[in-house]
Formats: structure tokens, C-alpha cells, sequence
């Protein structure tokens, strides 16, 4: 990816600064621009709804905007899966000037519009869904037995309905 086809932005509100790199050859703008609008809301939820103890610190996430090509790298390093999937989260909990850096986040597009025309979904809800899916996962949260699947699961489908946004498991 050229630098002209790369987009870096910078998003905060009280209690998170979010980093994004974005490959604009691949994600479209207005899906860019409506997650930028909708993020601080997101992230509120989050706040208000996970049962994590915020201590006073900002909480810093990355996230990147790629594709297909670049998760499947990252799936086949980090997990030996060579194939694609919609949302790859690492977390870190690394601290510095009163920030506390949760983790990287990375979407596959062509994966995510994929699964959204499929299953009927608007793109931006279904970005939100993994977003808050990824989020949880730098937060702790897992679904490596059915108790903690159950447990994540309710609570996106919690921060989803104050969202406004249908449960994504019927």
C-alpha cells in the first residue's frame, strides 16, 4: 500500500484516544466517516456496560482498516490459520503518560462486506458489531468455553441494544 492509498487518523473522547490507519483503497469513506461519528457513543457503551475496572487513565486503542491479504498474514504469524477472517484483536495493556495502551485492532473489509451482504446486515452495524466484539477482547473477554462465549456474547448483545442495533446472533 502506497502512502498516497493510507489515511492516519486520531479520534478521542473522555476516556479513550483511538488510532486508525486506514487503507483507503479499500474501505469507503462514508463508512469511515459514520464510524468516526458513531465512535465516541460506541465507546460510552463499552464504558458504561463491561464490568472491567476503568482506573482514571485514558484507555488508547489502534486500529487498522485493511484487508483480506494483510489478516490472512496476520492469522497464518500469529495463530497458523491461513485463511481470512473479519476481525483480529492483540491485546497489550501497556502504560505511559497516564494512558493505557488496550491493544490493536485490524478489520478485513472484503471479509466484513462479505459477511454483512450475506447476512442482511447494514455495513455500519455490522463494522460496530465487531468493533465491539474486538474491543472486549483487549478488555479480556473471550469465547474459549461455551460460559465465556455466553458471557461476551450477552454483553455485545447488551451495548448493541443501547445502540440501537439488532442482536447479530438470532
Amino acid at each position: 500500500m502506497s502512502k498516497a492509498e493510507e489515511d492516519y487518523r486520531i479520534w478521542k473522547n473522555d476516556n479513550f484516544i483511538v488510532e486508525a490507519t486506514i487503507d483507503m483503497s479499500l474501505w469507503n469513506k462514508k463508512i469511515i466517516k459514520d464510524f468516526q461519528e458513531n465512535l465516541s457513543k460506541v465507546l460510552t457503551e463499552i464504558y458504561k456496560k463491561s464490568d472491567i475496572i476503568f482506573s482514571y487513565s485514558k484507555k488508547s486503542i489502534s486500529l487498522s482498516f485493511s484487508g483480506d491479504k494483510r489478516i490472512i498474514e496476520l492469522n497464518y504469524f500469529y495463530r497458523k490459520l491461513s485463511s481470512a477472517t473479519n476481525v483480529l484483536s492483540f491485546p497489550s495493556h501497556s502504560k505511559s503518560n497516564n494512558t493505557t495502551f488496550l491493544g490493536d485492532i485490524i478489520f478485513a473489509n472484503e471479509t466484513i462486506c462479505e459477511e454483512a451482504k450475506r447476512d442482511n446486515k447494514s455495513m455500519n452495524n455490522h463494522l460496530t458489531h465487531l468493533f465491539i466484539h474486538g474491543v472486549l477482547h483487549l478488555l479480556g473477554y473471550d469465547h474459549e468455553t461455551n460460559e465465556k462465549a455466553e458471557k461476551m456474547e450477552s454483553l455485545e448483545i447488551e451495548i448493541l441494544s443501547a445502540l440501537k442495533i439488532d442482536n447479530p446472533y438470532k
